[in-house]
Formats: structure tokens, sequence, C-alpha cells
């Protein structure tokens, strides 16, 4: 019997086909070789997929297990080798018959990038740019590096050299926004965004400038956790575990409205004219 006739392998393009049809705007490779950066040997990967998130490159490699058992944690220690091997950016496995509890431990350990996925319920899964997007910052600790590296990720007007991760201040440049209501508008959603991704983050500043008809104003706010938590009636680790909740209960909630964010600048955000924004910011 030919390999591609072998149930494994029909498993594995089953996978393969049921991705593609529902991720369509990254590029899968089945079968595919990926050279690893510690043991210098190509590595066999099942699937792989790349794209782009935020503008940032993404690498993907999911492993297709169809076993007459539940995967162990061999299993997992294995890929979470490959993982590392290959500098992925996320793992997944697909399994045919579930997993133990020790495998599911084991790859939900603190900043692993590695789900596992049945395959019967890979449909009602629904692997969108959600999905792994959600995979990115499920796990985010808050440290300087992951701070600047989230708000860099965030958008690319961030100024690094402007803001202060001792004193949990975001600064933007110039051309972010060029209008007064977008930069309450903005300075809501980042400060939300940055709160939703961080659970030990309890205040947060956020400053923006703008230059509209050459009248120059810098907008900030120092919002607290729970008086955002309470304007917007959301949780944000709620927003963090499931991404889709980020787009149904803040960005699409009926709530916030042009109004209501007039409602909040009113209280929490001032502003300041400058003359230049290297001197005065």
């Amino acid at each position: 019997m030919s390999v591609e006739n072998k149930t494994w392998r029909k498993y594995e393009r089953q996978i393969y086909k049921e991705l593609v049809s529902v991720f369509n705007d990254c590029e899968f490779e089945f079968d595919d070789r990926i050279f690893g950066k510690h043991s210098k040997i190509d590595r066999q990967i099942d699937i792989s997929v790349r794209g782009h998130i935020g503008g940032n490159k993404i690498l993907g490699i999911i492993d297709c297990k169809h076993f007459s058992k539940k995967i162990d944690i061999k299993v997992i220690e294995s890929f979470l080798g490959m993982l590392e091997d290959t500098k992925a950016n996320f793992g997944l496995i697909i399994t045919n018959k579930g997993y133990s509890t020790s495998a599911k431990n084991r790859a939900s350990v603190r900043n692993l990038r590695l789900d596992i996925i049945e395959f019967d319920k890979l449909e009602k899964i629904k692997l969108t740019h959600d999905y792994f997007i959600n995979q990115k910052i499920q796990n985010l600790e808050l440290s300087k590096y992951e701070f600047f590296k989230r708000a860099k990720q965030n958008s690319s007007y961030f100024d690094t050299n402007k803001s202060d991760y001792n004193n949990r201040i975001i600064v933007f440049k110039e051309g972010f926004v060029n209008t007064e209501y977008y930069a309450f508008k903005k300075i809501i959603k980042e400060s939300a965004r940055m709160f939703r991704d961080f659970n030990d983050l309890e205040v947060v500043t956020i400053k923006v400038p703008v230059n509209q008809n050459n009248q120059k104003r810098l907008y900030l706010s120092k919002v607290n956790r729970n008086q955002l938590e309470r304007f917007l009636n959301v949780t944000f680790k709620q927003l963090k575990g499931d991404i889709k909740s980020w787009r149904n209960n803040f960005l699409e909630n009926k709530n916030y409205t042009k109004q209501s964010i007039y409602n909040f600048a009113s209280e929490n955000i001032n502003s300041i004219s400058y003359n230049s924004y290297e001197n005065d910011i």
C-alpha cells in the first residue's frame, strides 16, 4: 500500500483541506520541511502555516496524530522540542483520540505556545485570525519587554523613546490620529487593549499628539483598570480568554458609542497645547 493510501495520510490531508477552507488568509504547506536552528537538520512538518498578523510574519507548525489511544506526555515533549528547533510562533496538535490529562497539563504550561484540538471539534472551532491572535496574547506576562513588544505590534506609531515602562506610559507619534474625537477613541481602545493583554496591569497612561490645522494638542489620560471596566461594562480577563469577546463585547459593543466616548473623555482625558513634539511630550 502506498503512503497516500494509508489511513494516517488520508487523515492528514483531510485536516489540511479543512484548515485551508476555514483559514484562507494564510498559506499552508502540506508535508513541509523546516531547517532546525539547533539540530541543523531538516525537520518534517505535517502542515505548516505562514501569514501576517498585525504586520508581523507568523509561522505555525501542525502535527496530526492518528492514534489508537490518547496522546501522552511524550508526544508533547517531542513536539515542544520541534517548536523550539523551528522557531515557530505557535504549534497545534490535532488528534483523533484525545489526550491524557498529563499531556494537556504539559501543553498548558505558561508561555508554551501549544494547543491540542480533537479532530471532531475542528470545524466547530473555526481557525481564524482571531484564534491565532489569541494564542499570541493569552500567556503574556507583564514585563518591560512584553509591554513594549505588544505596543509595537499594535501600532507602528508607538514611540519607544518617549514611552516609559516604569510609569506605565505609552506615547504615540504624530500622525497616529488627526482629530480630537479619534484621539479620545484611541486612548480608550489602547488602554483597553493593554489591560486585556496584561492581567497584572492596573493603571496605564496613554498620550496621543494631534496636529489639526496647525493646532497642536497633546491628549493624555491616566486610566485605571476597574474604572475602564465599569465604563465599558466588560471584564478584561474575559476579553483575553477569548479574542472573539474582544470584538463582540468591546469593538462592537452598542454602548460604546460616539456620545459615550465624549462622556468618558470629559471626565478622564485632558489636553494641552504644545509647540514641538520632540520637546514638549
